[in-house]
């Protein structure tokens, strides 16, 4: 009767991605940009231990060129629907260009693997983020960064699983792109978010955000039977928040990485060609702007749904966040605030379809991108201010979106401090 085949998805718009104007922080670059393809943010020993479903799923070939399918499939989408004003050599390097682009796959987290028996299907839900890079190959220095997401739950019958050697590896290629729904995939993500991108002569200009540290709760038992390792979650908000920030502020960000402190990141390229990867070390420019995030946990109540009928139980989850946000260079602290989200739906009592981890991620990436369009959204600071309620009769849930009552009193300003300190768009 009740599943999580949707998976109650809460975030603003996971696919809908808005237009915005390209941002402008100097004088747009108008020669030839090199296009190196499908790429890893992390060092090559690592790609398999990071990305156990995304590094084969990007190494598939396509006959007729020996390219991978990923690569392909980037090329045609750029081809069909070019980036104005700016000449993107897809067949490689160009002689004279300054500048490179590639896309760099920075995290992927699987939830597990949910069957259902009425219908004799398996859910798979898998999240995976990237970055859209612009980076100059002489200097090797990120010139600009804007965040990639993708998220679908695929509901597969029983039936077609053995038709396949790994199925989330076939899963995620079709994640890339399928001819049945080409909107809703990661290339059409990666090319709508790359008119957020920044072509510009000069190193990164302005401000330069990044999330520099993510603190969670330490304690054991919140992760004991939660479906993600305590490290592996903190992985997912910094992810997570740096998407929410790139998406609903339209501002570049300089990529999260897991290990703390790092100034310098590792492209790894795959070649299809020796079916090896092109390691290219580059330098991220260092942040002035020192975004923290501070998650407060989580909590989960039950209780009966009908009195006297212990199949169906109601399921109450509640958690907190807090964002603070430190000019580097004034040396103040801008931003100081506290929100919280709650969270009630209905389960089966067997928790055959229950994910813990799904619904905490699911909240948390939520209440993130809330937290972030208020900031440049003040008729929806007031809604957040006041709480925001959201009620689907169908999926029976219910969640709520708050500024605590603390933060509520200062939120206005330093969400309008934050917000002049951001380069304009």
């Amino acid at each position: 009767m009740i599943t999580r085949r949707n998976f109650n998805k809460l975030s603003l718009g996971s696919f809908g991605l808005i237009f915005c104007p390209n941002i402008l922080y100097a004088q747009n670059y108008s020669g030839p940009i090199n296009w190196v393809g499908g790429s890893f943010l992390t060092s090559a020993s690592d790609v398999e231990k990071d990305f156990p479903i995304t590094k084969p799923a990007s190494e598939i070939l396509v006959n007729e060129n020996n390219s991978t399918f990923l690569n392909t499939h980037l090329i045609n989408k750029l081809k069909s629907d070019p980036i104005s004003n700016i000449d993107l050599n897809l067949g490689g390097y160009a002689e004279g260009a300054e500048l490179a682009l590639t896309f760099g796959f920075s995290a992927e987290f699987d939830f597990g693997t949910f069957d259902d028996e009425t219908d004799n299907t398996s859910i798979y839900l898998i999240y995976s983020f990237g970055q859209s890079l612009l980076y100059n190959p002489k200097s090797r220095i990120i010139v600009s960064s804007v965040p990639v997401r993708h998220i679908a739950p695929h509901v597969v019958k029983k039936d077609e699983i053995k038709n396949f050697k790994n199925i989330k590896v076939e899963l995620m290629k079709r994640a890339f792109h399928n001819d049945e729904n080409p909107k809703q995939t990661y290339i059409q993500q990666f090319r709508n978010m790359l008119d957020k991108q920044s072509f510009q002569k000069k190193e990164w200009a302005g401000r330069k955000p990044k999330i520099t540290d993510v603190i969670i709760p330490n304690k054991s038992d919140l992760f004991h039977n939660f479906g993600l390792s305590k490290e592996k979650f903190r992985e997912f908000v910094g992810q997570s928040s740096t998407f929410a920030f790139g998406y609903k502020l339209n501002r570049p960000i300089i990529p999260f990485m897991k290990t703390k402190g790092l100034g310098v990141t590792t492209i790894m390229r795959f070649n299809s060609s020796t079916k090896l990867y092109q390691k290219v070390a580059t330098k991220l420019p260092k942040p002035d702007l020192d975004i923290q995030i501070f998650h407060r946990g989580w909590r989960f109540k039950e209780e009966p749904y009908i009195k006297g009928n212990d199949d169906i139980i109601k399921v109450k989850m509640g958690m907190g966040l807090r964002v603070k946000v430190i000019d580097l260079f004034e040396e103040e602290t801008i931003y100081d605030l506290s929100f919280i989200a709650t969270k009630s739906f209905l389960e089966n009592s067997d928790r055959v379809m229950r994910s813990d981890a799904s619904t905490v991620c699911e909240m948390t990436e939520a209440l993130l991108e809330r937290i972030f369009q208020s900031v440049g959204d003040k008729s929806y600071r007031s809604l957040l201010k006041k709480g925001e309620k959201i009620i689907s009769e169908a999926h029976k849930y219910s969640a709520t979106f708050k500024v605590t009552k603390k933060s509520s009193e200062v939120m206005f300003n330093q969400s309008d401090k934050l917000l002049s300190s951001l380069p304009p768009v």
